[in-house]
């Protein structure tokens, strides 16, 4: 669904229960394991303004959870009555001195002067002077502001190498080096192999050429170089290698190579879907709306990635649930998703490697926009992908997790949920979207609690041995997230 039906099917259901007392106000999209979904935010229209009534939210096959009644508007109204009985903080009482200003009434105040000046120039004019300048006293300067570029996500790597350069002009290598690692990391989620090679000159003149080999840095760049070598065919793309020669005789009339210049979108986020993409060379990007608005790239695709499984696999009207965009000069090869179908229903094993692609897509998208797990390098991700031994559901009421034994496995719960049983008695439960098990896991700990599925759950099974190798060759922040799941 796209943000104008939500918006009407909510605000048609508000009419439906409550007339006209509600509204909507805010649609927002919200990444789940098993699809999107929307978050709405529904008000109560009053003289003296908006009462917020709830947030409800609508799943992609337009199911709304809760659904909104009298109940929660009289909630609501109670809720302002109480806020409005809260007694405010009693302003000061200026003082009949204050007008004379005090000691220093009849001099100027240079101090105030100077802070009103910081305020009003840019933070970046200001670290751009002060590496101007290059002085040790500039340079410090510059150290203490650079930080505070860091919330620009997309400029982040730029700003570590920065850092960089600033820790190497001070002596402060040990440093220098941690932030040069931190940037070539962001370099190489976006394939920047431009500002990665300076990521790795300046990592390079830091450690010395005989240590760079082993280094972090080096292996970054040459993971990347290796993943952007364009694939000879179709055929070298992971969904497609099996593929039977009489199908791929069906296919081969069908397949068509664009060509898309930097910066070229393929499909916007939200359009119909009605194309399979599979990239030969270049990068494309996928980009996702912030829930605040504006878009993030979470993901620069190399060849061989499939993209637009939706087109196939998204029901009666697919719609893109990203848009993609070349990052750089690009080919990809673009099928109609009648002809994909077509395959799919005379070849049971396609089918189910694109659904599984679809699958993994869908948990990559819930983990980049994860309060935890968006933290976390695209390459971590990946390879906390790999861990991923299943999916299954539970048609019953199924113990996944027994008491007092190590979990084989770490669960994200993609439907329904989990209940935790200390003996007999239920002690909480696990929602959808939710991890469990993952600190138990990585550090073989045999917790006293069992975790029992209900029926109609879908658990993600990461393997423990698997995740617990990719603690030991993370560094300590990784594993820090990773214990935070759930």
């Amino acid at each position: 669904m796209t943000r104008e039906e939500v918006w009407q099917k909510v605000a048609e259901a508000l009419r439906e229960e409550c007339g006209r007392l509600l509204d909507v106000r805010d649609v927002r999209r919200v990444r789940r394991v098993v699809g999107d979904a929307w978050i709405v935010t529904v008000v109560l229209v009053a003289p003296q303004g908006d009462l917020h009534v709830a947030d409800v939210t609508v799943d992609d096959a337009g199911v709304m959870t809760p659904r909104i009644g009298a109940s929660h508007v009289i909630d609501a109204v109670k809720r302002a009555e109480r806020a409005s009985q809260v007694p405010k903080p009693m302003a000061e009482t200026p003082s009949e001195l204050d007008d004379f200003g005090g000691d220093d009434a009849g001099g100027e105040d240079d101090s105030g002067l100077e802070m009103l000046a910081e305020i009003e120039q840019p933070v970046e004019e200001r670290i751009n002077a002060a590496l101007g300048r290059g002085d040790p006293e500039s340079l410090r300067e510059a150290q203490g502001l650079l930080p505070r570029l860091l919330s620009d996500h997309a400029r982040r790597g730029t700003t570590l190498l920065t850092m960089a350069a600033v820790e190497t002009a001070l002596g402060e290598n040990s440093l220098a080096t941690n932030y040069v690692e931190a940037a070539a990391r962001e370099f190489a989620d976006r394939f920047d192999l431009d500002a990665l090679e300076k990521a790795a000159t300046l990592a390079m003149n830091l450690v010395g050429k005989d240590s760079f080999a082993g280094s972090p840095v080096h292996a970054l760049l040459e993971q990347s170089r290796c993943r952007l070598k364009p694939l000879d065919s179709l055929y070298d793309a992971r969904s497609f290698v099996h593929l039977r020669e009489a199908l791929r005789e069906q296919l081969a009339p069908h397949v068509k190579l664009l060509t898309l210049a930097a910066g070229e979108t393929l499909v916007n986020e939200g359009e119909a879907s009605k194309t399979l993409f599979v990239v030969k060379g270049g990068l494309v990007g996928v980009w996702l709306e912030k829930p605040a608005g504006g878009q993030w790239l979470v993901r620069s695709c190399f060849p061989g990635w499939l993209l637009g499984e939706s087109s196939v696999l998204g029901g009666l009207a697919p719609h893109a649930t990203a848009t993609l965009r070349a990052e750089r000069i690009s080919e990809v090869w673009a099928i109609d998703a009648k002809v994909i179908r077509s395959l799919m229903d005379q070849d049971p094993a396609f089918r189910m490697r694109i659904a599984e692609t679809k699958q993994l897509h869908r948990i990559d998208s819930f983990f980049s926009m994860h309060e935890t797990m968006g933290q976390l390098d695209v390459q971590v991700r990946d390879e906390m992908l790999s861990c991923i031994q299943r999916l299954e559901t539970f048609d019953q009421e199924t113990t996944v997790l027994p008491a007092d034994e190590i979990p084989k496995s770490a669960c994200l719960v993609a439907r329904g949920g989990l209940v935790l049983k200390e003996k007999d008695k239920t002690i909480g439960e696990v929602p959808a979207d939710m991890f469990y098990g993952v600190r138990d896991t990585i550090h073989c700990i045999a917790p006293s609690i069992a975790a029992i599925a209900k029926p109609g759950t879908t658990i993600a099974f990461f393997d423990a041995a698997r995740l617990q190798k990719l603690c030991e060759r993370s560094p300590e922040h990784v594993v820090a997230v990773l214990e935070r799941l759930g």
